[in-house]
């Protein structure tokens, strides 16, 4: 008997030797386990709602709205731009006038026009294109010619861009990258001694209004081999561009067809509407459209004046010799019964308009050693020379 107990006892103790002591006791048969709850079909099918990152309210959350002819989204914190376009805002003729805000002070002089044309966007697939409107031929009243002007003298694509994310569920409108439309060597410059930076190229001001919108880029070229006296470094020069974008408003302005017995800036093209006509080219007068306020009588101030803004860089012992100069012209439009034909304004110091605005004809300041300059142009609608 002693026997079969030791044999036990030791049994007994082998197996609490081999067992893992700090194992809890298994005792969960005294406690009544609680019954899992089983999803229902609706709940297992049911996905986690989750942000669509190409959604277009996903890709301007956060950014500064700028609303007017064409809407911006502005992320400053991530240097971002978007502009959004409409699809009522697709194959429409707007304008574009390109100045060149800021010179180096030697060879680029700044407040310089660098040209206007009208333009149009494009939409094939997820490419945008922006396209200048060839307006050098015409055949508006010939459709026959018309047709085989186009077949011969494409329009010319400017940039293309393609579509971020989706269009808005409600507006069908679409998202692009603005940067990829505005900032690249818009003037050509780029060679062997000069070359664009884009990394050093940047959005600096956006503005849009009810018809016109406003766009300020700053753009450096890094230079090899090239002194620039001007500069603190000739190794790196930046450019203020402005682009203003506008639409053409209607009027009821009649265009003047040019005598080559006076001088005049013209508007300029070739029609085909008669093919058997000794010479297509039309030319039209670049001129203001005055209109009387009391068409009746002899000597009447105009419905709408000519406005000149002085820019408020101008120093201030000059700027009333300047606006005496620029009324003295009020003598030559009595002479064809306009009073007070033009008018002068000055610039405020704290405006809030950029003198490269489309809304404003403005008087400018040009500061560059040994040069004095004068600039005579001004802007007119392609189509009738009307001076806007």
């Amino acid at each position: 008997m002693r026997t079969i107990i030791s044999k036990l006892f030791i049994l007994i103790c082998l197996g609490l030797l081999i067992s893992n002591p700090y194992k809890p006791l298994d005792i969960d048969f005294l406690k009544d386990k609680p019954k899992k709850k089983e999803k229902t079909k609706q709940q297992a099918k049911t996905p986690v709602n989750k942000p669509n990152p190409n959604a277009f309210e996903s890709i301007i959350k956060g950014a500064d709205k700028v609303e007017g002819l064409f809407t911006f989204y502005i992320k400053n914190d991530k240097n971002q731009v978007y502009m959004e376009l409409s699809p009522k805002q697709f194959n429409r003729t707007y304008m574009v006038n390109i100045t060149r805000e800021t010179g180096d002070g030697a060879g680029r002089h700044g407040v310089s026009m660098q040209g206007e044309f009208p333009f149009y966007f494009k939409r094939i697939g997820d490419v945008i294109q922006f396209i200048e409107k060839n307006v050098k031929f015409r055949s508006e009243s010939n459709p026959e010619t018309a047709k085989a002007l186009k077949n011969q003298i494409p329009d010319s694509i400017i940039r293309s861009v393609k579509v971020l994310g989706e269009p808005h569920l409600e507006t069908g409108s679409i998202l692009i990258d603005a940067a990829k439309l505005f900032i690249f060597d818009i003037a050509g410059m780029s060679g062997q001694r000069i070359q664009f930076d884009k990394t050093n190229s940047f959005f600096k001001k956006i503005k849009s209004f009810e018809l016109n919108s406003e766009i300020q880029v700053d753009l450096n070229y890094r230079t090899k081999g090239m002194y620039v006296y001007t500069l603190a470094d000739s190794r790196n020069i930046t450019y203020t561009y402005h682009y203003s974008l506008s639409i053409l408003p209607e009027s009821n302005y009649f265009p003047r067809v040019a005598d080559d017995r006076v001088g005049h800036f013209l508007t300029l093209y070739q029609d085909y509407n008669d093919i058997l006509t000794e010479s297509p080219y039309v030319r039209y007068i670049n001129r203001w459209d005055l209109q009387k306020k009391h068409p009746g009588k002899p000597l009447s101030e105009p419905i709408k004046p000519i406005v000149f803004w002085l820019e408020n860089t101008i120093p201030k012992e000059f700027r009333k010799p300047i606006t005496e100069g620029v009324l003295a012209w009020n003598e030559a439009f009595e002479a064809i019964g306009f009073k007070n034909a033009i008018v002068v304004k000055q610039m405020p110091d704290d405006a809030d308009w950029d003198p490269a605005d489309i809304r404003y004809s403005t008087i400018r300041w040009l500061m560059q050693p040994g040069v004095g300059i004068g600039v005579g142009p001004s802007r007119a609608n392609p189509f009738t020379g009307e001076i806007y």
